[in-house]
């Protein structure tokens, strides 16, 4: 064989390799894509937004303190629901007050259960003609009152199977919108195992699925938290394979579920006030426990979302709520370090198309169901629960006209932390000398005592009921002391303007940690309030 004829095989031979070779180097870059792990996000590279669910406009006070300290940059104000009746579609329910100005605002329109129970009859035309018109009406109104609308959110519970259908009703609804106009919906963790999700989220601009309540317990005895890691994880993988622009929507709020004595669900709430609820006499507090769970590494943790089951001892009403003997009122409280968890979940998995993070709800001075925003700030950056506790003694500017003395104070109690005091794990104890308290009133059911304790004794350990005149401890024991309360006592008391008082402070955290501190105190002069 020549050596022309050689070179002439050899190089088709080559070829040959060298184009298996670019062919394996393609097929192992695309394996190495597909398995790449997402981009994790930095806390400080998330937005955060909130949604406003009140049929009253959060307060300026409100949203500028959530805006300065979680650097939010929208709000999803609920503007009302769409209602029907005799046929006929309509707005109900407009926001009350001034429209949050300074801030991005998207118009948030949710059904009523008359809409969500005709919703397969519902033309899709006249739905979206019905959303359109309650839109401009509320965006004219926001043009005369200065606030920045964006963008327009619809919030209605499609069953999956009617899917399609919301599809016709937000592609008639995109039609009629300004191409500036962002249009978004949320979305139902049941959606993500639908084949015609992909195409209902053709039409809008992104969504925001709801990352929480995906499963109510039916029974007293099911322990399913609001929200875990597990479930926030699956669902955030679902969602980052969509390839859809999304907010993760995370829950900052407690749930109050009542049950028959019998176990079976009679009502599900949202704006229980669990401090009323632990306060409540008829109320015995027979269960308190942390819900399980799981990080996104899969190892095993606390979710710090704690779970408080009361019996009713007789018929009765708690927070406007009516229960008969022998129901069971169950009260699922999320904590900072549970927000946390949800939080850091999202952003290590969601990928490139996250566009932040919106918490549910917008915290309020007025809505003790809702963590506070000193808690959902430090969530959102990733920062350890703290505890802290302030104790201040003040003069009573008024007491009771039978009481009225130079000897009337206010036992003041702040958790200025973000971690809050399991239910009733608080004690503060104030180390006096005998013969000082003259009279003590709590507030509520909060337990105030008068103990006495061995002399000269250094600490309240082991201290025993006594009479008041005999005692030289003060122990008051809050039902309740989340992050952000203050609680307080009236005593009447003989106290020396310059003498320190020793005070003791314990308390179980969500996080189940006990805290434990020692402070010296000095009454307050009215001078210094």
């Amino acid at each position: 064989m020549s050596l022309a004829r050689s070179l002439r095989l050899a190089q088709p031979r080559n070829v040959q390799k060298v184009m298996v070779l670019v062919v394996l180097l393609i097929a192992s870059a695309a394996i190495a894509t597909f398995h790449r792990k997402p981009r994790v996000w930095l806390p400080e590279q998330t937005p955060v937004a909130f949604w406003a669910w009140r049929n009253q406009s959060p307060s300026e006070v409100d949203v500028r303190l959530a805006l300065d300290e979680t650097k939010a940059h929208a709000i999803f104000l609920r503007a009302g629901q769409i209602d029907i009746h005799d046929g006929n579609l309509r707005r109900i329910r407009p926001v009350i007050g001034s429209l949050p100005k300074q801030v991005d605002l998207h118009l948030v329109y949710n059904g009523t259960r008359s809409l969500l129970s005709q919703l397969e009859r519902v033309d899709e035309r006249a739905l979206a003609d019905a959303i359109i018109e309650a839109y401009r009406t509320d965006f004219e109104r926001a043009a005369r009152e200065h606030a920045r609308v964006v963008g327009l959110q619809i919030d209605i519970d499609v069953p999956t199977r009617l899917l399609g259908r919301y599809e016709k009703m937000l592609r008639a609804l995109r039609a009629q919108l300004k191409p500036s106009t962002q249009l978004s919906i949320t979305g139902l963790p049941t959606w993500m195992e639908s084949a015609q999700l992909q195409s209902t989220l053709a039409p809008v601009d992104f969504w925001i699925p709801q990352f929480y309540g995906s499963e109510i317990p039916e029974r007293s005895d099911q322990l399913i938290p609001i929200s875990s890691v597990e479930s926030i994880a699956s669902f955030v993988n679902q969602a980052r394979e969509l390839d859809k622009p999304f907010y993760a929507g995370l829950a900052a709020f407690s749930w109050t579920l009542l049950y028959s004595s019998s176990g079976q669900l009679i009502s599900v709430r949202g704006d229980m006030d669990p401090e009323v609820i632990a306060a409540d006499q008829n109320l015995e507090l027979i269960d308190q426990r942390p819900f399980g769970s799981t990080d996104a590494a899969g190892r095993s943790s606390v979710s710090n979302e704690w779970r408080y089951g009361y019996r009713a001892r007789a018929d009765g009403v708690t927070d406007e709520l009516a229960m008969h003997s022998g129901d069971v009122l169950v009260v699922d409280v999320p904590s900072a370090e549970s927000l946390r968890m949800s939080a850091r979940t999202v952003r290590e998995l969601a990928g490139k198309k996250l566009l932040g993070v919106c918490v549910f709800r917008l915290p309020g001075e007025n809505d003790p169901a809702t963590l506070s925003v000193k808690q959902v700030a430090a969530a959102m950056a990733d920062v350890d629960s703290t505890v802290e506790v302030e104790v201040r003694i003040l003069p009573d500017l008024q007491p009771p006209v039978s009481q009225a003395s130079a000897s009337n104070w206010i036992l003041e109690v702040t958790n200025a932390g973000t971690a809050n005091a399991t239910i009733g794990s608080a004690q503060i104890d104030l180390q006096v000398s005998t013969g000082q308290i003259e009279s003590l009133t709590p507030k509520r059911s909060d337990l105030l005592q008068s103990l006495c304790a061995p002399a000269g004794a250094t600490k309240t350990v082991g201290a025993q009921p006594c009479s008041q005149r005999r005692a030289n401890v003060i122990r008051f024991r809050p039902n309740v002391l989340r992050a952000g309360q203050t609680v307080t006592a009236r005593l009447a008391m003989n106290l020396s303007a310059s003498k320190a008082i020793p005070v003791f402070i314990e308390m179980q955290t969500e996080t189940g940690q006990p805290y434990r501190n020692r402070l010296e105190i000095i009454a307050e002069s009215e001078a210094n309030r």
